[in-house]
């Protein structure tokens, strides 16, 4: 689930010190040309059937014909991750990971994000991991 309030500015990504940032951008077909967005700035992937919706950090929302499963497989796993049947998100924006008794993901735009029941416990792990990873 999501809400729908978000702040006025623009999400602040952590990445790790060793990442090196704009090397990977997607190529989009957006209004009858193709724009390029850079990987660092989709906050959040939204699987539906056949589609992707590619959320910003600029809080704009795109459309593409690829599944989620395509993203996966294309994205730097180390920094994307894949939290619900439907959701994936990039760990550089996520804000707080999950406690005990909320099976969600707050990103840095406000958005909160549902967590798959069966991969809680390894989500909960790949989040700790990322941000050992920011801490070094």
């Amino acid at each position: 689930m999501e809400t729908s309030t978000f702040p006025l500015t623009t999400a602040v990504p952590h990445f790790p010190a060793t990442y090196l940032r704009g090397m990977q951008r997607i190529a989009l077909p957006y209004l009858n040309r193709t724009i390029f967005i850079s990987v660092d700035d989709i906050t959040l992937l939204e699987g539906e059937g056949n589609y992707t919706y590619l959320c910003t950090r600029d809080r704009k929302r795109y459309i593409v014909s690829k599944t989620l499963k395509e993203f996966e497989k294309m994205l730097d796993r180390s920094l994307f991750l894949r939290i619900h049947k439907s959701h994936m998100v990039n760990l550089a924006y996520v804000q707080q990971g999950p406690s005990n008794n909320d099976r969600q993901i707050r990103l840095t735009d406000g958005r909160e994000v549902a967590i798959s029941r069966r991969r809680m416990k390894e989500i909960a792990t790949q989040l700790m991991q990322y941000r050992q990873k920011l801490a070094n």
